[in-house]
């Protein structure tokens, strides 16, 4: 599964980034609807997950700023998936990366990317999952 997102777009505090199109799906494992935030797991096994993104404070952003980023089972953050920069002036940006080999026992699950520490411009955002196992 592949999904992306092409404008930029404002994610709040504690809110899942949202992923406007689908690229690709093979299989019935994982899904995704366009313009939405979840990631439906369908089948119980062992997946990776891939986040790769840009973020960026608001022109009024209170710096500095702490931006967090972590994947989500069941609305459960997911400890060791998260990638966090300190934003210290408003036209700085920051690469983002993050990954996730996580096991998926009970169904449905959603998976989802949760920015928190303020308000934040996200751009270029793709999501690659996996089921490996």
């Amino acid at each position: 599964m592949t999904a992306y997102s092409t404008p930029t777009q404002q994610v709040t505090n504690n809110a899942a980034v949202i992923f406007d199109r689908t690229a690709s799906q093979n299989g019935s494992a994982i899904s995704h609807a366009d313009n939405t935030a979840a990631f439906t797991i369908s089948e119980p096994g062992t997946y990776f997950a891939t986040y790769n993104g840009t973020a960026a404070p608001l022109a009024n952003a209170q710096l500095p700023e702490t931006n967090l980023v972590q994947f989500t089972l069941n609305g459960t953050a997911q400890n060791g998936a998260s990638t966090q920069h300190i934003f210290t002036t408003t036209n700085e940006t920051s690469a983002q990366s993050a990954s996730l080999v996580f096991t998926v026992a009970s169904v449905p699950a959603t998976l989802e990317l949760v920015s928190s520490g303020g308000t934040y411009n996200y751009s270029g955002v793709t999501m690659n999952i996996f089921k490996i196992g």
